[in-house]
């Protein structure tokens, strides 16, 4: 099925323009095989959920996805239809992918509210903060080809201590991982994992820290 989905000009980054994702991601090879820098973002949701021990849920790709197929990636991600806001695209894809009902609040003081007020039905729901908004150069391996695409990332942290249930082929399983147990199997199998997640853990530990020692429970 045909879907218009936001990209930016990287000379022009703030001027949405809609696009097919098939005619975008067809352009990104073209560039690539001509050995040309990628000219497109995509504007896309990314969401590192974790539980409430202070592990992170890591989606194994379906073998039958045709982007990153079989390696391991964050949470959940999602491309932003044209029309539709990050936050409203957040909440769709957690129960798209994993079959979680979400709460997604844009402010730390907000998220602390309704973690508070929600802490003890966080088997039923997931409650999610925005944390960045910024433009990450990824390697994606598509159709088994290394192709160099530029992501908008609508970054996002989720504290939800439920079941998962992966939808139909989106994915093969769910993970859960300490932050210490990821990054040394980053390290040892980095073809293994997404550009994705070993660009996230990297830039925004800090920020995964600070949040684990938020929501964790002892």
């Amino acid at each position: 099925m045909a879907e218009t989905i936001i990209t930016y000009k990287i000379d022009k980054p703030k001027d949405a323009l809609p696009m097919d994702r098939g005619e975008f991601y067809s352009q990104q090879i073209e560039l690539s095989k001509k050995g040309q820098d990628p000219d497109t973002a995509v504007d896309i949701v990314d969401i590192l959920i974790f539980d409430e021990k202070g592990e992170l849920f890591i989606q194994k790709r379906s073998d039958d996805k045709s982007h990153n197929a079989g390696m391991l990636d964050k949470s959940i991600g999602g491309h932003i239809t044209f029309g539709n806001n990050p936050d409203f695209t957040v909440m769709v894809e957690t129960v798209q992918e994993l079959q979680v009902p979400s709460i997604t609040l844009r402010n730390q003081k907000d998220f602390v509210k309704a973690y508070n007020l929600l802490k003890d039905y966080l088997n039923a729901v997931a409650v999610i903060k925005h944390i960045d908004t910024r433009i990450y150069k990824l390697k994606k391996k598509i159709n088994g080809e290394q192709v160099p695409i530029y992501n908008n990332i609508h970054l996002y942290f989720g504290i939800y201590s439920g079941s998962v249930k992966t939808v139909d082929r989106e994915a093969k399983g769910v993970l859960l991982y300490s932050l210490e147990d990821l990054e040394r199997e980053v390290l040892e199998f980095p073809g293994m994992f997404t550009d994705d997640i070993k660009i996230l853990i990297k830039k925004y530990k800090p920020q995964i820290i600070e949040f684990i020692k938020t929501t964790k429970t002892k």
